[in-house]
């Protein structure tokens, strides 16, 4: 049994492979942001200190743990209307993400919070 190397076969293995990975991709809101740069080494206490969690399904920061309801994007910003437990409160919590380079600017319950950067 002989196996043949087509080029043409090669070539959109390659691009399958490549489109795959670019799927998968993480978005660039994606991460853990801190407005003060200890919430990137420790848990911190306050919401200046407490570093934000954001992922495809649910963005933490603080005291609120949330959950993913609908979302959608303009350009690089997110905005997303999140289902949030904050102390055993549970509430709709509106949430924007516009990431630029290593910063993210976050609007959360419709109050804007101070910029924040991406953890390293």
């Amino acid at each position: 049994m002989s196996f043949r190397i087509c080029y043409g076969g090669l070539a959109a293995i390659a691009w399958l492979v490549l489109l795959a990975g670019s799927a998968m991709a993480a978005e660039p809101w994606m991460g853990r942001w801190a407005i003060d740069p200890q919430g990137c080494r420790i848990e911190g206490d306050t919401s200046e200190t407490a570093p934000l969690y954001a992922t495809k399904t649910s963005p933490k920061w603080f005291v609120a743990d949330c959950r993913i309801g609908r979302m959608y994007k303009t350009g690089e910003t997110v905005h997303i209307q999140a289902r949030c437990s904050s102390e055993g409160v549970v509430s709709a919590t509106p949430i924007t993400l516009r990431p630029k380079g290593d910063r993210l600017t976050v609007t959360w319950g419709g109050s804007p919070v101070e910029e924040m950067r991406r953890c390293r």
